[in-house]
């Protein structure tokens, strides 16, 4: 296993950023007002900003899109938190258990030994799935 990388440095300034989001929900007349509905067009059009810099190869645009991406998710979260619905820990938490799920070949005892057999252990994950949406019994 790789060395893991000091992350207190990230883990402080994703800190900071939970701090300002609830400080412009408490504070700014404009992100107060926000509701996810009203903050979805904007997402979609930061999306497509992404993907366009991602085909530009422009690395400096990438990362400011992804900032505001990363911005809506929190919005998102934080406005799910004063709900009672979700919050940002349980997002993260849920995309956790997700992705260890998806990857049975790392956290489990499937094997994979190359990008193909992922690719069909994923499939017979996902047809599982369905069957068992489609009949629960």
């Amino acid at each position: 296993m790789t060395q893991k990388k000091d992350r207190s440095k990230s883990l402080a300034a994703f800190e900071h950023l939970l701090d300002i989001m609830e400080e412009l929900r408490e504070k700014c007349p404009w992100d107060k007002k926000q509701t996810l509905e009203s903050l979805r067009h904007l997402t979609i059009e930061e999306t497509f900003e992404l993907s366009d810099a991602i085909l530009e190869n422009d690395h400096q645009e990438i990362k400011n899109e992804l900032g505001d991406i990363l911005l809506h998710l929190v919005f998102y979260s934080q406005i799910g938190s004063e709900t009672g619905d979700f919050d940002i820990g349980s997002v993260i938490e849920n995309l956790n258990a997700k992705l260890i799920r998806r990857h049975p070949h790392i956290y489990g005892t499937v094997e994979a030994k190359d990008e193909e057999a992922v690719k069909q252990n994923w499939e017979k994950s996902n047809s599982k799935k369905r069957e068992t949406r489609r009949n629960p019994f």
